[in-house]
Formats: structure tokens, C-alpha cells, sequence
């Protein structure tokens, strides 16, 4: 019997799968990338300010697409040089 984290999953790559030609990242990725914690992306996610990109939620689950979050990263990059 699968897991409902495996069931999560398999939802997901079947609805966004590798023929969308996104690659997505999952919470703990995120926090991974970043080196924040759960509390600090919920924070981010939240703060109209900052602009972070919105996750999809999947079974309770959120998932960036990578692409917004290379967008979001060079925003803030150019906002530092500015």
C-alpha cells in the first residue's frame, strides 16, 4: 500500500509531469536552496513585499516550480545592485 506522501507524488508527476518541461522542488527543497526553515518560507509566502513566488498545493503539499523561483532570486539579486 502506498504512502500518501508517494500518493502526493504520483499525482503530482501525473498532472505536472516531465512532459510539462518544469522541474518543481518540494517544501524541504526549498528550505534546502534557501537554508530556512518551514516557518520563514511560510513568512515569505505571506510578506506582499517580498513577492516570493506562490507554492501549488498538491494533497496539502506545496511545490515550486523552479522557474519562479530562479525569477524571484534574480529579482532580488537586481534589487541589491540597484
Amino acid at each position: 500500500m502506498q504512502t500518501q506522501t508517494e500518493l502526493s507524488r504520483a499525482a503530482f508527476k501525473a498532472t505536472h509531469g516531465h512532459d510539462a518541461g518544469q522541474t518543481f522542488l518540494t517544501g524541504p527543497q526549498v528550505q534546502e536552496r534557501y537554508q530556512k526553515s518551514h516557518v520563514t518560507l511560510w513568512r515569505w509566502i505571506r510578506d506582499p513585499d517580498l513577492a516570493f513566488p506562490q507554492p501549488m498545493k498538491i494533497n496539502r503539499l506545496n511545490y515550486w516550480r523552479l522557474s519562479d523561483l530562479e525569477q524571484w532570486e534574480a529579482a532580488q539579486a537586481m534589487q541589491g545592485a540597484a
